[in-house]
């Protein structure tokens, strides 16, 4: 049997390989399902995020998602000239744009997220009830050690204690 650092390698090689499948899934999708402009990884998270977020920043976007303010910003250019992102102004901070989904935006991410749980069931399809356990299992324990870790990133920036 592997030891912990060898099963840990390979749970990376392959968490690498399914993100990069599923990106490639997903962008495929939004393409199909009509988007007026090329669709990558970016817009997708970043549209997941801001529907996400309702009334969130492009910096706390930028934040959210790794991306560069500056990639954050052309994206949203894009998506609030297509009609699927809208820039409102901050009450309390003129400065500030707050962006959120617009009912068109809601209407396609429903689409997109509609026929991507479609494609995912047919992979999934050919799948044993065991292996599914087993796949499911395995994926909210790792949603679990993510949590945990994003729960202790935000203590240290607050100085908070990990909410459990």
């Amino acid at each position: 049997m592997p030891g912990r650092a060898e099963m840990q390698e390979q749970v990376v090689g392959l968490l690498r390989v399914v993100a990069r499948s599923l990106r490639r899934q997903h962008v495929g999708l939004a393409a199909g399902q009509g988007f007026p402009f090329p669709v990558n990884g970016a817009h997708l998270a970043l549209l997941q995020e801001v529907s996400g977020h309702p009334g969130v920043t492009i910096s706390q976007l930028a934040r959210l998602t790794g991306l560069p303010k500056s990639r954050v910003s052309v994206v949203m250019a894009r998506l609030v000239a297509e009609r699927i992102v809208r820039k409102d102004p901050d009450e309390h901070d003129s400065r500030l744009v707050l962006l959120s989904i617009t009912p068109e935006g809601q209407r396609r991410a429903a689409e997109w997220s509609a026929a991507s749980q479609r494609v995912i069931g047919q992979l999934l399809e050919p799948l044993r009830d065991d292996e599914l356990a087993v796949i499911a299992k395995g994926l909210t324990a790792l949603q679990r050690a993510f949590r945990q870790t994003e729960g202790q990133d935000l203590a240290e920036r607050t100085g908070d204690a990990p909410s459990c």
